[in-house]
């Protein structure tokens, strides 16, 4: 393809990305009709009207230097995988960031660009990208220069843009307001950096398919106080092609289309232009030409939204729009605060935008107190939304571009101690602590080994202590403050804080495993050990992971699990003389907990259906209270000292699946959280979850199947979420754990949803698989008391098929005759007849980690029975080991593995060349690439 070809159809692609309908296509029917056919399929790519076709990086003829790099190019850390979009200013790519493990977007700056003026407004934007700090704002990371053209390194956004986003199925007018808020939100604090950004219009508002919102593209930005130029100057001289337009007319503030000097007030008229757009489903200013856009843009007034969208919403977008900037809101922080009253329901003080809300508030304040505290009273008794109540200022404390996790305060409040790495519960990374509230990260450990929050002070802040989770029983180990070696405190304890500031040695608490399996329960005792006594041990099978004592030092919180998923948080007395009872939203999945400084308060880190956010609940009997909200996901709590504040770690993490086979390496999934691949048994289709924030009992999906052949995608069983499941050998049934009134159980329904589907068994099961013959292994019972059992397809049974406890079941090998299964703290093979257990080696599985699903079984086989597959939870690594003709266990040189070492000591094993691969055989698998972006925020308490 020749860099003309190209300029024409990029060129005429930005045009119809900007029209709809009728003026789209009667735009397109002008063009070239080999330009408009390549054209017409860039905007019917499913991921977003901005992808483009890969084949457009093939030459024609000779390669030209005019061409960004094409797929495979290697610069620097970053392979270019496939170009994904294009950009007034450049294409985009996504990449493969090789030296971090994560997918990036790429833009190089467009050849047609390289003079001195493009390169300064490219490298601008780099600068001003990095400068925010905040969730809504695309995160830059990198800017260099690749064969004499610019590049800028950004986090990858596979959701497609807000107006794929809107046209993918109908949007409230809740929805939308829910979504832009996080938008108008960053923008504002981009505002008060003196940021404008000057281009801003749907395109240019990214979505993650879990429905994130980020503002991107600061290639038009400038200091407020810089000079703009006229849109009637730069159409025309895009008319003589001498020039091209800043900004885009139909979402131009009329002082911008005028060329007149610019303030916020002009990115708070096209962001009410956007907002209008999306709850119209039209945008207010439309004309057939450029020029009488511009009229409309500077002169006309729009169109009245519909009576069905709610008056103080219309009203905070008819000021938003105000020709005049004076009668526009003074600044994006106001229009944010009043986009949230608008959400608030009408119980807690939902309304007209401030100022036309004054009035009716002076004259009857009284009276809406008194009516507002009986409906509150006979309306909401038991749960209260805190965050409809209060105006929050999130304040960042760390800038990473990829993931900060567990923040702790110091005793004082003056320090900040997390853990960098990407994964909430525990995997990779290291220990930092800053200085508050200006003060660098600096790093104490430096092996990025396997870790878990949360990390603690001790009570002169002189040292953190963390868990190390590495090869053998978990550990805690400490490091000073000030720096130096970490050195070990404690084998067999996780999740330490101290207890007791008066006494030498200091009185700490922490989980330890009780002997019983994988069971955990939390005992207290002094930095030697000596004196120790429990505090906390789970009936039956199940971990005290965290816990948080009341200052007051006569209740803790305790966090814990058992083998499907996190559990509500409980609150037990110090003493031990009870089990305690439930606290916090119930049923929930509850990570992490805190206390306010007069231990009035408890607060929790919990998923009640709708992602994790932060609640809290008076000690020792009120009621839950929701207090942060939105699309973002608040993990971790650790309230300030002078308990006017907390931290938390605020962000969101996505996976897409990836097939390695004969075809080499393609990407099946582009948005969301996609986990949990299977092969159907003739390798023709590949089953995955998406992943839902709409089940409070455990981490949930509903189930897809995509065509290997055609790329063709099928959601099956809509609207069921489930967090585990498997295919018939036929393809025509599936079971699966999924939940109902009574709790989590075994379900069967058929993949094509011809018939509803119903509960199997009446147990809480964790882990079900078909045996070839069509049965029904599962691990269920009930709490503390899981077998491995069997049952028909038609419900017939069940029984179990041995005695021992079991925890969950991985696979069946092919011929049907062995299971590999956890069993206590070892992962065992056993004859699905009878007979004995062989040990393979220990390993704790991590079942109720909220980032489950991608990670592979421990052990499984070969569809053809020539292989068995070996995951190592301490190197993210599986490695292949062959098997001789009727061998289901391959002859290892030592009697037992260690699942948490890398690589396992089995002779012949072969490194599968991916993290995390779920086999069909070794030349066939599917993998997921994670990206997290997390940082922690200062949130004001209400």
């Amino acid at each position: 393809m020749t860099p003309e070809r190209w300029r024409q159809i990029e060129q005429l692609y930005l045009a119809a990305s900007e029209l709809r309908g009728i003026e789209r296509a009667a735009l397109l029917a002008q063009a070239d009709p080999e330009i408009r056919q390549e054209v017409e399929a860039m905007l019917l790519q499913p991921t977003g009207s901005k992808l483009l076709s890969q084949t457009d990086w093939k030459t024609e003829t000779e390669s030209s230097a005019d061409l960004p790099p094409g797929p495979g190019t290697q610069i620097g850390q970053y392979r270019i995988e496939s170009a994904i979009g294009a950009g007034g200013m450049g294409v985009v790519f996504r990449a493969a960031d090789t030296k971090l493990n994560r997918p990036v977007a790429i833009k190089f700056l467009s050849g047609d660009l390289a003079d001195a003026a493009a390169r300064r407004r490219f490298q601008r934007e780099a600068q001003m990208a990095s400068s925010l700090n905040h969730p809504h704002i695309v995160t830059v990371y990198d800017v260099g220069e690749f064969d004499g053209r610019q590049y800028l390194a950004t986090e990858f956004i596979d959701g497609g843009t807000l107006r794929n986003w809107v046209q993918r199925q109908p949007r409230s007018w809740e929805d939308v307001a829910q979504l832009l808020t996080g938008v108008a939100d960053g923008l504002a604090t981009a505002h008060q950096a003196g940021i404008l950004h000057r281009d801003i219009k749907p395109d240019n508002i990214l979505v993650t398919a879990s429905g994130y919102a980020k503002l991107a593209d600061f290639g038009l930005a400038k200091l407020e106080d810089g000079p703009v130029l006229s849109a009637t100057r730069t159409l025309h001289e895009e008319q003589t092609g001498k020039g091209m337009i800043v900004g885009t007319i139909a979402y131009m503030s009329p002082e911008q289309a005028a060329g007149k000097p610019l303030g916020a007030r002009s990115d708070i008229f096209s962001f009410g232009v956007v907002l209008y757009e999306m709850l119209a489903g039209q945008r207010p200013f439309r004309a057939a030409g450029n020029l009488e856009l511009l009229q409309q843009v500077i002169h006309a007034k729009p169109a009245p939204l519909s009576d069905e969208i709610p008056e103080p919403l219309r009203a905070l977008v008819t000021r938003a729009l105000e020709k005049d900037p004076a009668n526009r809101y003074p600044s994006m922080r106001e229009l944010v605060a009043d986009l949230r009253a608008v959400q608030r329901p009408s119980g807690q003080g939902a309304g007209a935008p401030r100022k036309r809300r004054r009035k009716w508030l002076a004259v009857s304040a009284v009276a809406a107190l008194a009516i507002g505290a009986a409906v509150a009273v006979l309306l909401f008794p038991a749960r209260r939304d805190v965050s409809s109540t209060a105006r929050m200022e999130y304040v960042p404390l760390t800038n990473f571009t990829d993931s900060a996790l567990s923040p702790t305060l110091s005793p004082d409040g003056r320090m900040l101690a997390f853990i960098r790495g990407d994964r909430p519960f525990e995997g990779p990374g290291d220990v930092y602590v800053k200085l508050l509230p200006d003060g660098d990260p600096v790093q104490l450990t430096h092996d990025h080994g396997p870790k878990m929050g949360p990390v603690s002070f001790s009570p002169d802040g002189s040292r953190i202590a963390y868990t190390d989770t590495g090869p053998g029983q978990w550990e805690t180990w400490s490091v000073p403050v000030l720096g130096g070696e970490p050195t070990r405190m404690l084998a067999n304890a996780e999740g330490l804080s101290w207890t007791a500031a008066s006494t030498r040695p200091y009185g700490v608490m922490f989980s330890a495993f009780t002997g019983e399996g994988v069971r955990m329960g939390l005992y207290t005792a002094t930095e030697s050990r000596s004196g120790e006594r429990p505090v906390y041990i789970p009936a039956g099978f199940g971990m005290a992971h965290r816990s948080a004592l009341s200052p007051k030092g006569d209740a803790v919180i305790v966090v814990e699990m058992d083998t499907g998923s996190w559990l509500p948080c409980r609150v037990v007395p110090f003493d031990g003389s009870s089990a305690g009872r439930r606290v916090g939203p119930q049923p929930a999945q509850c990570t992490f907990a805190s206390w306010s400084p007069d231990g009035k308060w408890m607060y929790f880190s919990a998923d009640a259906g709708n992602g994790f956010h932060i609640w809290r609940q008076r000690y020792p009997d009120g009621a839950p209270e929701q207090v942060t909200s939105g699309t973002t996901e608040e993990q971790g709590v650790s309230v300030a000292p002078d308990g006017r504040s907390f931290v938390t770690s605020i962000g969101d993490s996505q996976s897409t699946l990836w097939i390695h086979d004969s075809k080499g390496e393609r990407q099946i999934t582009f948005e969301g959280y996609a986990y949990l691949p299977s092969f159907s048994a003739d390798g023709g289709r590949l089953y995955y979850l998406q992943r839902s924030s709409a089940n409070a009992r455990f981490v949930s999906g509903e189930l897809w199947a995509v065509d290997l052949q055609s790329g063709k995608k099928q959601r099956l069983l809509r609207d069921v979420l489930m967090e585990r499941y498997d295919v018939s050998p036929d393809g025509k049934q599936v079971i699966f754990i999924g939940a109902d009134a009574s709790g989590r159980a075994l379900w069967i329904g058929t993949t094509d949803g011809s018939s509803p589907p119903r509960r199997l068994v009446n147990q809480v099961c964790v882990s079900a698989l078909f045996a070839p013959n069509g049965e029904i292994y599962f691990v269920g019972g009930g709490r503390g008391n899981m077998h491995l059992q069997k049952i028909g397809e038609d419900g017939a049974g069940p029984q179990n098929v041995m005695a021992e406890k079991a925890d969950f079941l991985y696979d069946i090998s092919p011929d049907g005759k062995w299971l590999a299964l956890w069993v206590g703290d070892a992962i065992d093979v056993y004859p699905s007849g009878c007979g004995a257990l062989t040990k393979l080696g220990s390993a704790c599985a991590g079942a109720g980690a909220e980032d489950r699903g991608v990670t592979p079984p421990l052990v499984s086989w070969s569809r053809d029975g020539k292989e068995l597959y070996l995951y190592s939870e301490g190197s993210f690594q599986t490695y292949a080991v062959p098997l001789k003709p009727g061998q289901v266990l391959p002859e290892m040189s030592e009697s037992r593995i260690s699942w948490r070492a890398a690589p396992p000591t089995v002779p012949g094993a072969r490194l599968i060349p991916h993290r995390r691969p779920f086999m069909s055989n070794s030349s066939v698998y599917a993998y997921p690439e994670l990206s997290a972006h997390r940082n922690i925020y200062r949130i004001p308490i209400p």
